[in-house]
C-alpha cells in the first residue's frame, strides 16, 4: 500500500506514462528472463517513454521465490495452446521447477554461474514457456495499464475537488474574519 500510495497515486508524471510503466513492468515480470528482467524493463521503458519507477519493482512479480508458481501457470497456458510436443509432460516440467527452486541460496543468487544456469534452464522448458508467458504478459499489462490509468486519474480528480474544497472554505472564513461584526453597531457622533 504504500508503495501504491508513495510511488504510483504521487508520481510525478502524466498518467499514461505510469500506467505505461505499469503495464512494461507487469508484462517483463511475467517473461522467462529472471535475473536480466530489471535491465530489460528498464531498456523498454526509456524506448517508450514509461516511468522507470514504477516499472522497476513490478518486475519483482517472478524471483527466485515465486517462480516456480508462475512460470508453471504460464507453461501450462503455453501447452494448452501449443500443439503437444516433447515437453508436453506436465509432471516432469513441474519437478524439474520445484528441484531447481530448491537449489535457490542467497549465496548461489550472487554468483554468476547461478543466473546461468538459470537462463539454460528457462530456455529449457521449451517454447510452451515462452508462449505462456508472452500470453500472461500481454493479458496482465492491459489489466495493470487499465487498472492503473483509473486508479491515477481517478485519485488525482478527488485530490483535485478536496484541494478546492478546502481552499473555498478557507476563503469563506477569511472573509467572514475580515467583515465587520454587524451585532454591534457604533454610533458615530455628529
Amino acid at each position: 500500500m504504500k508503495f501504491l500510495y508513495g510511488r504510483v497515486l504521487h508520481a510525478d508524471d502524466t498518467p499514461h506514462r505510469i500506467a505505461l510503466g505499469a503495464a512494461v513492468g507487469t508484462f517483463v515480470g511475467f517473461s522467462p528472463t529472471m535475473g536480466f528482467q530489471t535491465v530489460i524493463a528498464l531498456a523498454v521503458s526509456a524506448i517508450l517513454r514509461a516511468n522507470k519507477a514504477i516499472c522497476v519493482p513490478l518486475v519483482w512479480i517472478t524471483n527466485p521465490l515465486t517462480f516456480v508458481p508462475i512460470y508453471w501457470f504460464c507453461w501450462r497456458v503455453g501447452a494448452s495452446v501449443l500443439p503437444t510436443g516433447e515437453g508436453a509432460d506436465g509432471s516432469a516440467v513441474l519437478a524439474r521447477m520445484t528441484s531447481a527452486a530448491n537449489s535457490v541460496t542467497l549465496t548461489r543468487m550472487l554468483e554468476w554461474s547461478f543466473w546461468a544456469k538459470a537462463a539454460e534452464f528457462v530456455v529449457g522448458l521449451g517454447a510452451e514457456l515462452w508462449v505462456g508467458c508472452a500470453i500472461v504478459g500481454v493479458l496482465g499489462a492491459a489489466v495493470a495499464y487499465g487498472l492503473t490509468l483509473w486508479g491515477v486519474v481517478a485519485y488525482r480528480r478527488r485530490r483535485g475537488e478536496r484541494i478546492i474544497r478546502r481552499s473555498e472554505h478557507r476563503a469563506r472564513r477569511f472573509v467572514r474574519a475580515r467583515r465587520p461584526n454587524r451585532g454591534l453597531r457604533i454610533r458615530e457622533s455628529a
